[in-house]
């Protein structure tokens, strides 16, 4: 009788430490949002003037209100200005980003991402923010190239104080950390003495 013999080997599905820097004395982290390389205390979500986009795939019941109702709804609040941010008491923080405008073409704009960054990060002082989780902002759903937001995130880093921010992760699809931490290291060198 013959016996097999099997040699497992334990592979690594994802390597947390694969896509990290520093800059400015904050660990930056790039991963996918299955793989958290920490716990965040804060997280940005990106969002319209409308608040209609989601990061959720959660389908809510609506309970028994006719659909005419919820358009209503919509329609009666006003619309918030692109730019905003909307702080959301919750653990961890949520941190709504405004940079979407459904009615206008483009939907998403460079000065609307900037003005974005730079108010979640005089979040970051005020409420003492050690560690923030944010997507691409404006890649997503926008026409916003992943390099151009990469060089506003470094511009502000390098440029604006950001309190006590140990840690931030930018949540990237899978496929994609690579290149983005790539593009990440490629411009971190025009931003370093």
């Amino acid at each position: 009788m013959r016996t097999r013999r099997h040699n497992h080997k334990l592979q690594l599905i994802w390597d947390v430490d694969r896509f990290r820097c520093h800059i400015n004395g904050i660990e930056v982290a790039v991963a996918p949002v299955q793989f958290p390389p920490f716990i965040v205390e804060a997280a940005v979500e990106e969002q319209d003037t409308s608040l209609v986009l989601g990061e959720s795939n959660e389908i809510r019941d609506p309970g028994n209100k006719p659909v005419w109702y919820f358009a209503n709804r919509l329609q009666s609040l006003a619309p918030l200005t692109p730019g905003e941010i909307i702080v959301r008491k919750s653990r961890p923080l949520r941190i709504q980003a405004i940079i979407h405008d459904l009615d206008q073409e483009p939907i998403c704009n460079e000065y609307w991402v900037r003005q974005v960054v730079q108010k979640i990060f005089a979040v970051t002082i005020t409420r003492h923010i050690q560690s923030l989780q944010t997507p691409l902002l404006g890649t997503r759903y926008g026409d916003l190239e992943v390099e151009l937001f990469i060089q506003i995130l470094l511009e502000t880093l390098t440029r604006q104080k950001t309190g006590d921010l140990k840690r931030l992760w930018l949540v990237t699809p899978e496929q994609q950390c690579e290149s983005v931490f790539r593009q990440l290291k490629i411009l971190l060198t025009r931003y370093t003495p």
